[in-house]
């Protein structure tokens, strides 16, 4: 019965991963669509067009929506990433894991945009995206930094 009820909890932390990975990619696309869409309605929408604007509406705009839907469309193959494509093991420190590994993927993907649109616009560096691009790679590529410390925060004061 033990065994059973393992097999259960393994099946489910996939498709669960998959969900998340959806739900953070409508979340970047919707996100974005509804930020923009108040000034593509709007009396200036016109000015959107030009030339010095095009750069950093594709850089602002179109980049966190295309993130949004490759992550909506390679949920499976990046579900395999923080668990592996076999069996599953469900454990606190995975979840840690897993969520990590997701909001880097967000941070990755919102402040790429804004790194690309004000290197285009005025050929400087937006050293704060830069590090949060950075951070998120980290999180995202990291080899469980944030679980170590997580652990430790866990069993602090307790007696093992």
């Amino acid at each position: 019965m033990g065994a059973t009820l393992r097999r259960k909890r393994e099946t489910v932390m996939k498709p669960f991963s998959i969900l998340l990975i959806r739900l953070l990619g409508l979340y970047l696309f919707l996100k974005t669509l509804f930020s923009i869409l108040p000034v593509l309605l709007g009396p200036t929408a016109g000015e959107l067009w030009s030339d010095e604007m095009l750069p950093i509406l594709v850089a602002m705009v179109m980049v966190p929506m295309l993130g949004g839907v490759l992550l909506w469309c390679f949920a499976g193959h990046l579900a395999g990433r923080p668990h592996g494509d076999g069996e599953v093991r469900v454990k606190d420190d995975d979840l840690v894991r897993a969520g990590t590994f997701l909001i880097g993927v967000y941070l990755v993907v919102r402040h790429v945009g804004v790194l690309v649109g004000v290197y285009s616009t005025s050929g400087a560096v937006a050293y704060d995206a830069l590090v949060v691009v950075v951070a998120g790679l980290g999180m995202m590529l990291g080899r469980g930094a944030l679980v170590v410390f997580y652990r430790r925060v866990k069993y602090m004061g307790a007696d093992r």
